[in-house]
């Protein structure tokens, strides 16, 4: 497998993310799980548009008829603002090498949770692992969290989120930022579960205060 870095190379027309991405921002990809510097962030729009590349792109293509090799670029889906990705192999992965040691959420500076408040009356979210059940091969645990403030997603300083967890959560953040009325049922259910069977990562969804 491979790591990746995905870098935002240019933006075309204006990037509504408050703040915008700009050229340079980037986040990388290892071993499944996605990482952001400190302070980083990263525009969950964007980011939808981008997933479906990066497990191909982590592993190893070996057809030259495969259209994924000559793939390096994604953009935002708005066209208002056409924020241009770039993802790049930026190393080799020993197989079945994973970081020695992370933070735990104890261990995240306060500071990393508060990034800034949303704008226009959005909810800010945290998504949680609640409960994992089974064997994560990502290494998620209870307490692992990111989270949302506008369109932004924010990780704690050191921290990571698995891709494929995060995949499965997403579609249900916009409507949960937003009022919902009385008999929606998203409005009392908060829970989602990763897709992988062997793992059963349980995450909650919160509303920050």
């Amino acid at each position: 497998m491979y790591e990746l870095e995905v870098k935002v190379t240019k933006v075309l027309g204006a990037c509504t993310a408050e703040p915008p991405m700009m050229p340079g921002d980037a986040f990388t990809v290892r071993d499944g799980d996605l990482r952001l510097p400190e302070g980083g962030y990263i525009c969950m729009y964007a980011l939808q548009s981008i997933l479906p590349l990066i497990t191909p792109k982590e592993r190893e293509i070996c057809d030259d008829q495969d259209w994924m090799w000559r793939v390096h670029h994604a953009q935002c889906p708005d066209p208002q603002g056409r924020v241009i990705f770039k993802i790049e192999r930026s190393g080799k992965l020993e197989k079945g090498l994973r970081d020695a040691a992370e933070p735990g959420p104890e261990e995240v500076p306060v500071e990393a949770e508060s990034p800034g408040g949303s704008a226009g009356g959005l909810r800010d979210l945290r998504v949680v692992v609640e409960e994992v059940t089974g064997e994560c091969t990502s290494g998620m645990k209870p307490g692992d969290h990111f989270l949302l403030r506008s369109g932004r997603l924010y990780l704690p300083i050191g921290g990571h989120f698995c891709l494929y967890a995060l995949h499965a959560v997403l579609p249900l953040l916009p409507a949960k930022q937003r009022p919902l009325e009385d008999g929606d049922w998203l409005k009392e259910d908060s829970h989602v579960i990763c897709p992988d069977p062997a793992g059963n990562v349980i995450m909650r969804i919160e509303q920050m205060p």
